[in-house]
């Protein structure tokens, strides 16, 4: 597994390793391939290109670690609020805002669990979850 997810990550820049694993096995060589040519300096055009496109992945890599970062923090704001209004957060209720990633959605919800009833946050997570399995 490590070696394919290397290959893709090099190979194809631009195809998003949509998977944790993968992303995580195919960081750390190319931080230190980077790190090296950025040393001594790429020794051929195809390797300078290679850096070029590696550079890319790395900066995506980042940003969606960011994202994810953000999503998370929202996640957890949202509950520690929700909970501070309202009480202890049904387990159902927080998993559903545990499980989403979209940031507008999550903010949303902190805006809500901050300003909002307790019934208006329940409906609008329930509403978002009933949508993402249709």
């Amino acid at each position: 597994m490590r070696g394919r997810a290397l290959r893709q990550a090099i190979d194809d820049p631009r195809r998003p390793l949509h998977a944790a694993p993968a992303r995580d096995i195919a960081l750390g060589p190319l931080l230190r391939s980077r790190a090296e040519v950025a040393e001594h300096g790429p020794a051929t055009r195809e390797e300078g290109e290679s850096v070029m496109a590696r550079k890319e992945l790395v900066g995506q890599f980042i940003e969606q670690g960011r994202a994810e970062g953000m999503a998370q923090a929202m996640a957890q704001a949202t509950i520690e609020l929700y909970e501070e209004r309202f009480g202890l957060m049904p387990p159902a209720l927080k998993s559903a805002v545990e499980a989403t990633h979209d940031l507008k959605t999550l903010q949303t919800w902190l805006l809500v669990a901050g300003a909002g009833t307790r019934e208006v946050l329940h409906d609008s997570v329930s509403a978002s979850s009933s949508g993402r399995s249709s």
